[in-house]
């Protein structure tokens, strides 16, 4: 899981200490089973044909503990075994599902549950549950278990000689023949993510602090496992926003966006913002001599070129509208001098097509003339959509009106609003474009042309 960690150093020192802890664990274990391995390996290489009567049986030797052999090879799987989640598939449910089916192998417990902290309403969940019972309910001794490791973040353990603890007190312990039980809190750094549970009602079982041991070295592993998945679908969703964000959002809005941690959500509130509109006159007849390749590279490198204006001026691409362009200024963030911004980008986009123009000519391609308006006022801004397809924009008479102005610029004018002429007068040469008609206004508006 390299990749998730690559830029996360708090990650990463915890992903060590994780490591650390698992290598000496395994240490331990070795250890353990190293004084043991020589003597293991004479008594299994004993020649099978020679006579027991003549051939004396090779002895066990003095102090080797048969079960303290079986307990360390039993903790060296469950570790080995919940390493290997680490590396299995990143898909969150599968991996939570994973952790409890290897918590219930290596304990051979009968029923268990893993529950998660939800960490927007700071509540617990069980995620997973195996139970064919089906007698664990939110109100069963065994939640109140997990909930106070989940809580205290400490290991809890019943066994049968604990039946006049504060558990096994319980009716219900009794009922259900509960005959011993742990639960062991899933924990990064000093943060508690859940727990997990497991019991049994055979006789034969009875967990002890061995147990509990070997049970939490596993549900540390666990934990990391499920970090990790988190981790990574964090990644995956911001870089996914990041990239939404990138098709009408200049980097360094992005990159503030992307700081503030906020998911995108639809909604929007109404703010002052220009608006641009940049249009190609006479394109569907300027169209039918082209083909489709030829078409399609001349617009790509026309929209490319608009593009990085419309983000040098610190404004964002809204969208494309068939041969025209949609920019915005003020919206999702101000610059305080958004109309003179929109402005200076007008002029540029004029500037920037005169000399594509130039090298069209040069290869014998039709030149694009092109016509800007320009408007500002109170707009709504925000997300608008469906939960699953939504884009940011702006609404409302004053957008409008600055596709209109645009739709009466002739080629390589910039006509601008009046509101728009009052915050920019004194920074631009203009001269007065009259009062048109725009279509769907009753009332006559003042607009003017940029000339410098």
């Amino acid at each position: 899981c390299r990749g998730v960690f690559k830029d996360d150093t708090p990650t990463q020192l915890e992903r060590r200490r994780r490591e650390s802890s698992m290598s000496q664990e395994l240490a331990k274990i070795k250890d353990e089973m190293d004084g043991m391995t020589a003597a293991m390996t004479m008594i299994a290489n004993t020649p099978s044909d020679v006579d027991e009567e003549i051939a004396p049986a090779t002895p066990i030797p003095q102090g080797m503990d048969i079960d303290k052999v079986g307990r360390a090879f039993r903790r060296l799987d469950a570790l080995y075994k919940a390493t290997q989640l680490i590396s299995s598939e990143f898909d969150l449910e599968q991996r939570i599902s994973d952790v409890l089916d290897l918590a219930m192998e290596v304990t051979h417990a009968d029923r268990g549950f893993l529950m998660m902290r939800d960490e927007e309403s700071d509540t617990l969940n069980v995620e997973v549950i195996r139970d064919t019972s089906g007698k664990i309910d939110s109100s069963s001794p065994s939640m109140s278990i997990a909930r106070k490791a989940a809580i205290d973040g400490d290991p809890v353990l019943m066994s049968d000689s604990d039946h006049d603890s504060k558990y096994g007190q319980r009716e219900s312990i009794i009922m259900q023949r509960i005959e011993t039980a742990m639960c062991v809190p899933l924990m990064i750094q000093d943060k508690i993510i859940g727990s997990l549970y497991v019991d049994s009602k055979s006789e034969t079982i009875n967990f002890n602090e061995e147990d509990l041991e070997m049970f939490q070295a596993m549900a540390n592993q666990a934990a990391m496992a499920i970090h990790n998945v988190r981790l990574h679908q964090q990644m995956v969703d911001a870089e996914k926003k990041r990239a939404d964000l990138g098709r009408f959002l200049s980097p360094a809005v992005v990159k503030t966006i992307m700081d503030q941690k906020q998911d995108l959500v639809l909604g929007g509130d109404k703010i002052s913002a220009t608006v641009l509109y940049c249009d190609i006159r006479g394109f569907t007849p300027l169209s039918e001599g082209l083909s489709p390749d030829e078409l399609v590279d001349l617009l790509n490198e026309h929209f490319t070129a608009m593009t990085e204006i419309v983000f040098k001026f610190k404004g964002t691409l809204d969208k494309f509208i068939g041969d025209e362009v949609m920019a915005l200024f003020g919206a999702p963030f101000s610059a305080e001098d958004d109309a003179k911004l929109a402005v200076h980008a007008a002029l540029e986009m004029q500037e920037t097509n005169r000399t594509l123009n130039l090298k069209r000519a040069a290869n014998g391609l039709p030149e694009f003339q092109v016509g800007i308006g320009v408007n500002s006022g109170n707009v709504f801004a925000g997300y608008i959509g469906s939960p699953d397809r939504m884009d940011y924009t702006v609404i409302g008479d004053n957008v409008n009106i600055a596709s209109r102005l645009c739709s009466v610029a002739l080629a390589g004018q910039i006509i601008i609003g009046e509101e728009t002429y009052d915050l920019v007068k004194d920074q631009f040469k203009t001269e007065s474009a009259g009062s048109p008609v725009l279509k769907g206004k009753s009332q006559l508006i003042k607009t003017y042309a940029v000339t410098g």
